[in-house]
């Protein structure tokens, strides 16, 4: 069941580089606990309300997307993915990078609406971590058992922000990171194969 689960949490926040990486204007102390776990339970219940309530999946598909662009570092989570290569990259190329990023999580949301429909999310605490509050919850769909998941909370832009999602010990920024770092890898270091291939599957997508 876990690695099903990170595979739907992988659509809908396919989830900041190294601190030092980051524009010193982002920077702040992380939020402390009861910021971090008041933040997770507001967001979670807004997606829950999103998921189960009425509406057409195109309709919940949009709100979804906005309420991603409100509580998760979409870019600098970009970032950290490209890793390494984000240095190697032209200007160009981190633009079109980010592009993408987002479009991907757009189009993943989007197919993920009905894996969701039914979920219940429950905040079980926070604790600092190394890189801000990792808040636990616990996901439940339909027919699954339930999902330890730890959102963790840093301070992005002024506002706490998701900079990374662990479900069942797995970081899914790290794992989204070695699938496109051995993408890259496997064509000669060129950041290109890796716009290609995500073009190709955003195009995959689309296509239903």
């Amino acid at each position: 069941m876990a690695a099903s689960f990170r595979r739907v949490l992988l659509g809908a926040f396919a989830v900041l580089p190294m601190l030092g990486a980051l524009p010193a204007t982002v920077l702040a102390a992380a939020p402390d606990a009861t910021t971090a776990r008041d933040f997770i339970k507001q967001s979670g219940d807004q997606l829950v309300s999103i998921v189960n309530g009425p509406g057409s999946n195109q309709a919940k598909s949009a709100k979804l997307r906005a309420l991603v662009d409100r509580i998760v570092a979409v870019d600098q989570i970009g970032r950290f993915v490209l890793g390494r290569y984000w240095r190697v990259a032209t200007p160009a190329q981190q633009q079109e990078y980010l592009h993408l990023f987002h479009q991907t999580l757009a189009y993943n949301i989007t197919n993920q609406i009905r894996a969701y429909k039914g979920v219940t999310f429950a905040v079980d605490g926070a604790k600092p971590g190394p890189e801000g509050q990792m808040v636990a919850t616990t996901v439940t769909r339909p027919g699954q058992s339930p999902a330890d998941v730890q959102w963790v909370v840093d301070t992005v832009g002024g506002a706490p922000r998701i900079v990374d999602v662990v479900v069942e010990g797995t970081s899914l920024r790290i794992t989204e990171r070695s699938d496109y770092s051995s993408v890259i890898n496997d064509h000669g270091g060129e950041v290109s194969a890796l716009l290609d291939a995500m073009k190709q599957q955003i195009s995959r997508i689309a296509a239903g």
